[in-house]
C-alpha cells in the first residue's frame, strides 16, 4: 500500500494487471436494480460502471476542443471514454499514486487529442488559474484530505463558466441503530476508504463547501438506489458483518438501510 492510497487499490491494481478487472474503479449504475442476492457476472458489473461513467461525462457537458482534467483518475476509465468520443482535446489525468498513472499510460490518445498525466495532490492542484474548461472527479473526493480545499482548487483552475462534474458518497449518522460501535465504524471506513473528511457531512454541507469555493449548483442527481447492487461484487453475501468486519460490509449496511446517499453534481464556476 502506498501512503495516502486506500489499501483496496492494491487488489484492484493486481486485478487490472492480470486482466480480471477493467479501467473503472467505482460503483456501478443499474436503471432497474436487481436484488442484492442475485449473482453479478463481471461483464454486467463492468457495463454498470460504464453507465455511471457516462452519467458523469454528460453532467460535465464535454465538447470537442476542451481541456479536461480528471482528478483522482484511477485507471483512466473516464479519460479513455472522452478520448474515444471527442476530438481536439487536451486531457489530463491526476493521481497521487504512480501505479495508477502507469496504467493510464496504456491509453493511446487519438491523433487529434493530447493526454498528460500528473502525479500530484488533489488538494493542491498544479494548474494556473483559469487553465481548464472541465474537471471531473468520479467517486474520489472522499479520498482527499479536505473536500473544501479540493473544491477551492478546482474553482481556481476552471475558466469562467467552467464546469466541475463530481460524485460523492455521504452518510447520515445511524445513532443507536449502528450495527457496531460508531467509533469502530468510523475507524474502519477511514482506514480502508479514507481519509474521508467530515464523515457525517450530508449533501447540503457538500453544496455549502462548493458555494463557498465559488461554484454554483447546476444539477444534482441522486443515484443511491441505482448503485446499491454494486455490493453483489464488493461485499457479496455479507449480512451479519461477521466474522471479519470490513468497510465494504459496513458500506453495504449503510447503503441498504438508508444511511448512505450517492450524489452526482454538476457545478459551474460563477
Amino acid at each position: 500500500m502506498r501512503a495516502g492510497v486506500p489499501p483496496y487499490f492494491d487488489l484492484l491494481i493486481d486485478g487490472f494487471r492480470s486482466a480480471r478487472t477493467g479501467r473503472h474503479v467505482h460503483l456501478g449504475y443499474w436503471e432497474q436494480p436487481p436484488a442484492l442476492s442475485a449473482p453479478c457476472p463481471p461483464d454486467e458489473f463492468e457495463a454498470a460502471q460504464a453507465r455511471l461513467n457516462e452519467i458523469m461525462i454528460k453532467l460535465a457537458r464535454i465538447e470537442d476542443g476542451q481541456s479536461v482534467l480528471d482528478v483522482g483518475c484511477g485507471f483512466g476509465g473516464t479519460l479513455a471514454a472522452v478520448n474515444e468520443g471527442w476530438r481536439d482535446m487536451q486531457l489530463v489525468g491526476l493521481n497521487i499514486d504512480r501505479r495508477q498513472l502507469d496504467i493510464c499510460r496504456t491509453i493511446a490518445p487519438r491523433p487529434t487529442n493530447a493526454l498528460a498525466l500528473v502525479m500530484a495532490d488533489a488538494c493542491a492542484l498544479p494548474f494556473r488559474n483559469g487553465a481548464l474548461d472541465r474537471l471531473v472527479c468520479l467517486e474520489a473526493m472522499f479520498h482527499f484530505r479536505s473536500r473544501a480545499e479540493f473544491l477551492r482548487g478546482a474553482a481556481d483552475a476552471l475558466r469562467p463558466a467552467g464546469r466541475l462534474a463530481l460524485s460523492d458518497i455521504v452518510f447520515k449518522h445511524p445513532g443507536g441503530r449502528a450495527p457496531v460501535p460508531v467509533g469502530l465504524l468510523e475507524d474502519t471506513i477511514r482506514r480502508e476508504y479514507g481519509p474521508w473528511p467530515e464523515l457525517w457531512a450530508g449533501p447540503q454541507e457538500i453544496l455549502d463547501r462548493a458555494r463557498a469555493a465559488g461554484l454554483a449548483l447546476e444539477e444534482m442527481i441522486d443515484v443511491t438506489r441505482e448503485t446499491l447492487p454494486t455490493y453483489r461484487v464488493t461485499a457479496p453475501d455479507d449480512e451479519s458483518l461477521s466474522p471479519r468486519l470490513s468497510a465494504g460490509s459496513l458500506m453495504r449496511w449503510l447503503h441498504r438501510n438508508g444511511y448512505l446517499t450517492y450524489i452526482c453534481l454538476a457545478l459551474r464556476k460563477a
